[in-house]
């Protein structure tokens, strides 16, 4: 963010800082996180606990890339907890996650039902809200 503040213009349309609340919390970790003060959108992308638990927080986009749903994950605090059970899912349906399953992301995030995503999850839904904020002021003349 620095570097880009240096840089000056052009800028791009949109910044998503991403980063796990890392069992700090949502609203602590985004206090933490420095926005310089650019001519820029900036969305805060910051799953809680890791983002892990958003991947498995569809069963049926699961489903629909691996063959096979996975359970609802629950809402713990526990380091690898997630990774672990992102991981034991996809080995679950018959595939090896070489990374620990990230490399799946975008398969299950582009099958994924995003309004029912949100509501199972507040720092997804915070995400998601804050996104669509900035696209209706892209849309507003």
């Amino acid at each position: 963010m620095r570097d880009l503040a240096r840089q000056g213009s052009p800028w791009p349309d949109l910044i998503i800082v991403a980063t796990d609340a890392n069992c700090q919390g949502l609203h602590d970790r985004s206090r933490a996180i420095s926005i310089p003060n650019i001519p820029v959108s900036v969305v805060l992308a910051i799953p809680d606990p890791h983002i892990e638990r958003w991947l498995l927080l569809d069963g049926a986009a699961f489903r629909d890339v691996f063959g096979r749903g996975c359970s609802a994950p629950d809402l713990k605090c526990s380091r690898n907890r997630y990774k672990h059970r992102l991981t034991e899912a996809i080995r679950d349906t018959g595939r090896l996650p070489y990374f620990g399953g990230i490399e799946y992301a975008e398969d299950i995030v582009h099958h994924m039902d995003i309004d029912r995503a949100a509501q199972l999850d507040t720092s997804f839904r915070r995400f998601v809200e804050d996104l669509r904020r900035v696209f209706r002021r892209w849309q507003s003349p």
